[in-house]
């Protein structure tokens, strides 16, 4: 693939008009133009010309991106900035090197499921540690400890089907949250008299993003091969369910096709075959749309839909504005992930909430940082 190209064919029509600059949220920090989708157009631009000669330069310019797709949400021609970036990324690492180390690495460990195992526990102990008293409190208070209880049943069983329907555990929540993912399992398999497990391996987005192409390739591969036999496969990770729906655009071949098209989020698939959970009081609810559900699959009704019948849901402002988690970004740049989740804080605050609830492990880390408790979709449903 001629991933200079690709990224130039992208970015061709963007006429300047600015558009993007009201919506990112790097943007909106600094007002510096190559933070922005409009920037980040001209420099690939620029560099396709032959006009930035040093590589390193591009570099740093296109990794302080959250990849949110807010720009492209809101481009009059829909231009797919992130797939610019993430083709000029993997052009880059292809010509001088390879990606830089740290991506190198977070590559190796994401394929090596034991390494992936104890760094989970670890991470989990140190990030949603803190975040877990604050979590029971509130879920006691939801519907009491029984939905604490690890072999608690979903509240309302669906007539179930014949479909096989296999999960697909993100790494995150497999590594990191694993209780929450237990109670993944448990939804599907009350709407399903042929529910499957296969030992996936990673999604690939962090390979993708950050120019590994040949090891996300590997592992897509690997993936379709896993999921062949099942009719549905669903995911209640956000960043999963995006990257797999959208596999045929990286990876050639009718078999990307019919896997992604097979491929489901959690909300999406309870909402399909029917599954109404149970009313648990009236705790005030709030929701955080992840970008890779909200603009990344168009998946925003279905959480709402089901929030509403557990408790006292209340929208708030910029719901669907990125938290500034985005993967490994608030790790590399953590003083603008932070200004950026301050943001959402005072959305969440304004709302009188008492839990914000999400469907993305990446979000739930980032939003495990505040006073409020932070839950996953399936922890409440």
């Amino acid at each position: 693939m001629n991933f200079l190209k690709q990224a130039q064919n992208i970015v061709k029509a963007c006429d300047r008009c600015g558009t993007c600059l009201t919506v990112c949220p790097l943007f909106t920090l600094n007002g510096i133009e190559r933070t922005s989708a409009r920037g980040k157009n001209s420099i690939i631009r620029a560099f396709a010309a032959g006009l930035i000669p040093e590589m390193k330069e591009a570099q740093r310019a296109l990794d302080y991106c959250l990849l949110c797709r807010a720009c492209v949400d809101i481009c009059p021609a829909h231009i797919q900035t992130d797939e610019a970036v993430i083709f000029l990324r993997h052009y880059l690492a292809s010509n001088s090197g390879g990606p830089p180390l740290r991506y190198r690495l977070m590559g190796k460990i994401l394929k090596n499921r034991p390494i992936m195992r104890v760094m989970g526990h670890f991470f989990s102990l140190w990030r949603a540690g803190k975040n877990n008293l604050l979590r029971r409190k509130y879920l006691t208070a939801l519907a009491g400890p029984a939905l604490l209880g690890r072999k608690t049943l979903p509240s309302t069983v669906t007539p179930r089907h014949t479909d096989k329907v296999a999960f697909f555990e993100g790494c995150g929540m497999k590594f990191i949250f694993p209780a929450v993912a237990e109670k993944t399992k448990r939804l599907l398999q009350a709407t399903t008299g042929n529910f499957l497990t296969p030992e996936n391996m990673c999604c690939g987005l962090p390979h993708l993003a950050h120019g590994l192409i040949e090891d996300f390739i590997k592992l897509a591969q690997r993936n379709m091969e896993l999921f062949s036999s099942a009719d549905i496969i669903v995911t209640d990770c956000a960043s999963c369910g995006s990257t797999l729906k959208h596999l045929a655009r990286f990876v050639p071949g009718e078999e990307a096709k019919n896997f992604a098209d097979r491929v489901m989020d959690i909300t999406e698939y309870l909402v399909k075959v029917g599954y109404v959970p149970r009313k648990r009081g009236n705790l005030p609810l709030t929701y955080h749309d992840p970008c890779h559900l909200a603009r990344g699959q168009g998946i925003t009704k279905e959480p709402r839909a089901l929030l509403k019948q557990v408790g006292d849901f209340r929208e708030m402002a910029g719901a669907n504005e990125c938290c500034g988690g985005a993967g490994s970004f608030c790790f590399e740049y953590p003083k603008a992930a932070k200004l950026i989740l301050e943001r959402k804080e005072r959305n969440i605050a304004q709302t009188g909430a008492e839990v914000v609830v999400t469907a993305c492990p990446g979000c739930l880390i980032q939003l495990s940082r505040l006073s409020i408790s932070a839950c996953h979709i399936s922890e409440i449903i």
